[in-house]
């Protein structure tokens, strides 16, 4: 079973951060000749660009077509836009939901599915970091960037597992999901999942034969 992201909510939340981030940058602009103009122009300009790159990050995931959240009988695959990561089944030793934002992901969720797990080891195993495999202009004008980039990344394990005790430490969780990437209500999410996941591995397999990704 796959689901899909809230793609609407997604745009909207782009769309919100590129009108606020131009009103910093434009309002920023009129600061220059008041007291502290400067620490202030540049707090607004600071503030503005942030706000335009989480926009395009938003957009971005709102036209990833890989994007969503998958579950088969063997366990939960995440695709998140910025990461992918595989959870399985008996590796999960808590599923509920959780109002603690712990990423700028969950903007635009009022709430997050928290999964707490058994062994942190396999999902850090599982993990991999990704870009939204999204079309259009701003798609490949990011891919041509992380591509130039690549050769200063370096994957390191030892920052995922102080991102996932930061994590545990705030919500009480392992991994989070934001509703918006849920397409509705975490709270319903999280009891199919609590569902699905206690039903005999036979049972799964009749219901869902094929992984539809």
């Amino acid at each position: 079973m796959r689901i899909a992201p809230n793609l609407p909510r997604l745009r909207a939340v782009a769309l919100g951060c590129w009108a606020i981030g131009g009103w910093c940058i434009v309002y920023g602009a009129r600061l220059a000749g008041e007291p502290f103009g400067p620490l202030l122009l540049l707090s607004a300009e600071l503030l503005g660009l942030l706000l335009l790159a989480i926009g395009l990050a938003f957009w971005l995931l709102s036209n990833d077509y890989r994007a969503g959240i998958v579950f088969d009988t063997k366990g939960i695959l995440m695709n998140l836009g910025h990461s992918a990561a595989f959870i399985a089944w008996d590796n999960i030793a808590r599923i509920g939901v959780t109002e603690r934002r712990d990423s700028l992901l969950a903007i635009g969720s009022r709430r997050q599915i928290g999964i707490q797990l058994r062994d942190i080891e396999q999902y850090v195993q599982s993990y991999e970091q990704r870009l939204p495999a999204a079309r259009g202009v701003f798609g490949r004008a990011v891919r041509l960037l992380a591509r130039a980039l690549r050769p200063l990344h370096r994957a390191n394990d030892r920052r995922l597992r102080q991102q996932l005790a930061a994590c545990r430490a705030q919500t009480g969780y392992d991994a989070i999901i934001p509703e918006a990437l849920l397409g509705g209500k975490a709270e319903a999410f999280a009891v199919l999942l609590e569902s699905y996941r206690f039903q005999p591995a036979e049972r799964r397999t009749l219901e869902n034969p094929t992984l539809l990704v």
